[in-house]
């Protein structure tokens, strides 16, 4: 009979001890249930951040991006309208090429007076003159920043009397060609770089203002 007993009694222990590991087991599960549910939010949370870090990123980018195309934009614009806003007629650059002698052969000009194209090595002296320099050095005279100042050739009189009224409007300029022209279709005619314009009489605000707009501007290729 003592020994039935003891039997019951290791029975008992051994069914309180499965019942502790139980216990203790699901004890465990809850736990690690219990930290991982935490660590599962911060990782949701770090990755929301980095989300709205990286949107945010994005969104700058387009706002800079934005920003660079306005103001290229708006620097296109604001050269197109002072193109259309300088005195004179425009003339498409036939280049800048140098002549090897005024006898070279070389493209026709596409202008009268001309306002760019071939030309020769050296260019014509700044002054005023009775007598027409070659188109070819005058073209050159141009492309380093001046301008030129034509008038209907006519008897030497009237010529002076053109020549001294040109002086006087081209006075405070320094890069300045005064000088006659056969046919010129009209009494006066303004030339620079690519740029012409024609007056039929003496108009000091509006040559004055061609000067103003063209003399000093240097066209060598860059």
């Amino acid at each position: 009979m003592a020994k039935k007993k003891s039997g019951k009694s290791k029975a008992k222990k051994s069914a309180a001890s499965e019942a502790k590991s139980a216990t203790a087991a699901a004890g465990a599960a809850s736990t690690t249930a219990a930290s991982s549910a935490p660590k599962a939010s911060v990782t949701k949370t770090t990755a929301a951040v980095r989300g709205s870090k990286r949107a945010k990123r994005q969104r700058q980018n387009v706002a800079i991006i934005a920003g660079i195309a306005t103001i290229v934009i708006v620097a296109i614009v604001v050269q197109v309208v002072r193109q259309i806003n300088l005195p004179g007629e425009s003339f498409a650059s036939q280049g800048n090429v140098h002549l090897v002698s005024l006898s070279s052969p070389h493209v026709p000009y596409n202008s009268n007076p001309p306002t760019s194209g071939p030309h020769m090595p050296s260019l014509a002296g700044w002054g005023s003159y009775t007598e027409a320099p070659e188109d070819e050095y005058l073209v050159h005279n141009m492309e380093d920043a001046g301008v030129v100042l034509w008038y209907e050739n006519g008897t030497p009189e009237e010529n002076e009397a053109h020549v001294a009224a040109l002086e006087e409007i081209s006075r405070d300029w320094r890069r300045i060609v005064i000088t006659p022209r056969e046919d010129l279709g009209s009494t006066y005619a303004l030339t620079a770089w690519t740029r012409l314009q024609r007056f039929d009489e003496i108009d000091e605000e509006g040559m004055r203002k061609f000067i103003d707009a063209y003399e000093g501007i240097d066209h060598h290729p860059r």
